[in-house]
């Protein structure tokens, strides 16, 4: 978790020191993607579209004309809305209006009511656009990213080193050893709490969180959208029996689909795979 803060703010002090602001859309755009490309930063960046999803209509909108009078609009939402909007409205940017010669900051036109010279339209881009984006992402690590963390810890030791010992095991094995892995964490998990309609494998109650963390294990030789569709329900089912997000967590030999997750199906509910074969990325 630290390291993965240490390198946001790396990336984001580089970005703050370059000078030239004929190449801010360039910088912004390497910082963009060198965070997208941390696992967690890009995990929290899925959800938050997933929450607050903005149309492309809705951003070549406020691309093209009348910017202004959103503005009012912003400041009613709250903060998380105004990030998800940032970081939408660059993806836009550069994906449809790469070959404009006005920069990102020219373009966000709502942060500034005038266009005279003296106004430093870039640093305010940094610090009103940018700099949010960055903020959210620290904050959302230190605070409800903690359990995602040590998930994919413990996937990263399996897939390095346990596979071979975790591979012939059921799933009542399986949920066995990931007990072991949380406990060692120091995490404060029940294991198989009665819900009235069911048991989750484990729900993880953290003092920073404002809800519980629900994990279910499955083991899945072949990842079968069917039986992953089944699994869903019934996570589902436990998530809607009181406030609460979570994870399935699904082991597999499937060498081929398991690159498909980590997936948000929503903004309360991911799902993650193990590999428990021997074939190394480079194999597949």
């Amino acid at each position: 978790m630290e390291a993965t803060i240490q390198k946001i703010e790396k990336y984001f002090n580089q970005y703050m020191n370059y000078s030239s602001n004929v190449l801010l859309n360039l910088n912004t755009d390497t910082l963009i993607s060198r965070i997208k490309a941390l696992p967690q930063c890009k995990q929290i960046l899925e959800e938050l579209k997933c929450k607050y999803p903005i149309t492309d209509d809705e951003l070549s909108t406020l691309a093209v004309s009348e910017i202004h009078k959103y503005k009012q609009l912003f400041e009613s939402h709250d903060p998380i809305y105004y990030v998800a909007f940032c970081f939408q409205w660059h993806a836009y940017q550069k994906e449809h209006e790469a070959f404009q010669m006005k920069t990102y900051a020219d373009k966000a036109r709502w942060l500034t009511k005038t266009d005279k010279d003296n106004i430093d339209k870039v640093q305010i881009f940094k610090t009103d656009v940018i700099r949010p984006i960055i903020d959210y992402l620290i904050d959302q690590i230190k605070e409800h990213h903690t359990i995602y963390y040590y998930l994919d810890k413990y996937k990263s030791r399996v897939e390095r080193y346990t596979f071979c010992l975790l591979a012939e095991k059921k799933e009542l094995g399986l949920q066995k050893d990931l007990a072991l892995y949380l406990f060692d964490q120091d995490l404060p998990f029940y294991q198989e709490p009665n819900l009235g309609h069911g048991r989750p494998d484990f729900v993880i109650d953290l003092e920073c969180n404002d809800k519980p963390f629900v994990i279910e294990v499955k083991k899945m030789d072949v990842l079968e959208p069917a039986a992953i569709d089944e699994a869903l329900r019934q996570f589902k089912a436990y998530l809607g029996q009181f406030p609460s997000y979570g994870c399935l967590y699904i082991f597999t030999q499937d060498s081929k689909r398991h690159l498909e997750y980590p997936k948000v199906i929503d903004e309360n509910l991911t799902v993650r795979c193990v590999y428990l074969g021997e074939k190394t990325p480079s194999q597949l």
